[in-house]
């Protein structure tokens, strides 16, 4: 399977869904909940993006690999998009699944489901 990361209209393929990458990124979404400094959070951040995407692509999404360059919301969102990323295979799915569902539906159940609902809408304004 594949993952791919755009950002800044730049796409980057990232490597395969794994424990280890799983690992890395599970740290990296719970930074928050740690009582490490500011800068130690976000030198964490950057470094499992750079581990993820790979030192050369890191430079190239953040235009630097100094930190004290780089904006940190940056690195934030890098960590939320590769995330996001690695979940897309799994979102399709449940999507496609549920429309499925919806296509499933046969459209006289939906238009006769409709006319009960404004027929109680009806009885209920009625009443009051």
């Amino acid at each position: 399977m594949g993952y791919t990361l755009i950002i800044n209209s730049r796409s980057y393929n990232l490597p395969k869904k794994n424990i280890k990458i799983m690992e890395k990124l599970d740290e990296a979404l719970k930074i928050d909940e740690t009582n490490l400094s500011v800068r130690q959070k976000y030198e964490r951040m950057y470094r499992i993006v750079k581990d993820i995407v790979g030192e050369e692509n890191a430079k190239e999404m953040f235009g630097s690999d100094n930190l004290d360059e780089i904006d940190t919301s940056d690195i934030a969102l890098a960590v939320l998009k590769i995330n996001d990323a690695y979940d897309a295979p799994i979102s399709e799915y449940q999507t496609e699944k549920m429309q499925g569902k919806i296509n499933s539906i046969p459209t006289e159940k939906l238009a006769s489901l409709g006319k009960s609902v404004q027929s109680i809408a009806s009885i209920q304004g009625l009443s009051k």
